[in-house]
């Protein structure tokens, strides 16, 4: 017997062991494994059964549905993104002025032996957090600036070779806009400082 002949046999063997839904399911499995075809069209024709969900996979759709939308509801209510995605939607909500202002929240080191502060990069893989998550609680971090502790902490551990910061400085830099382009350089100010422990 040859390989070929071997594989046939094996699907023979399979599609008979397995029950077919009807006789002239059966009669179209018989067909395709000895390679015959079907003038008929029966295989075209042969109706597909669908099965209706569970209660227990209608449920849980229910239920991620309506948490979904809680969350979402709450977001909007407590003007928070702490549930992002599902969080507050007001940064959507209004243009922005062509001629205005944007502000962007900073973070910087003053490292030993060095004149100025150096930038960082508000992100998880330098300062272990997002800067939309510090932004989001920015009152309060300026009004404890300790909280730049965990910064600064985060710095350590994630730049082990690196020299250890001796300060840590949230700032804003706020560019100008005309005609929705940036003119000039943007200017900095200093939000919160705190001295390394």
């Amino acid at each position: 017997m040859t390989p070929i002949d071997r594989m046939h046999t094996e699907k023979r063997r399979l599609l008979t062991t397995t029950p077919p839904r009807s006789a002239k399911a059966g009669a179209i499995a018989s067909a395709a494994v000895a390679g015959e075809s079907d003038p008929a069209g029966t295989a075209a024709s042969a109706p597909v059964e669908k099965k209706p969900l569970s209660k227990w996979s209608v449920g849980w759709r229910v239920t991620v549905t309506v948490v979904a939308f809680a969350i979402l509801t709450c977001g909007q209510f407590l003007n928070t993104n702490d549930f992002f995605p599902l969080g507050s939607l007001t940064q959507y909500a209004t243009a922005k002025d062509l001629n205005g202002q944007v502000n962007s929240t900073c973070i910087a080191a003053q490292f030993p032996g060095e004149d100025e502060p150096r930038r960082l990069g508000f992100n998880t893989a330098t300062v272990g957090i997002e800067r939309g998550d510090v932004e989001a609680q920015l009152d309060r971090v300026i009004a404890n600036p300790e909280l730049l502790q965990t910064l600064a902490d985060s710095y350590v551990r994630l730049h082990p070779d690196e020299p250890k910061p001796e300060a840590m400085i949230l700032c804003r830099e706020t560019t100008q806009l005309e005609n929705g382009i940036s003119v000039g350089e943007p200017t900095q100010r200093v939000l919160a400082t705190w001295e390394v422990r």
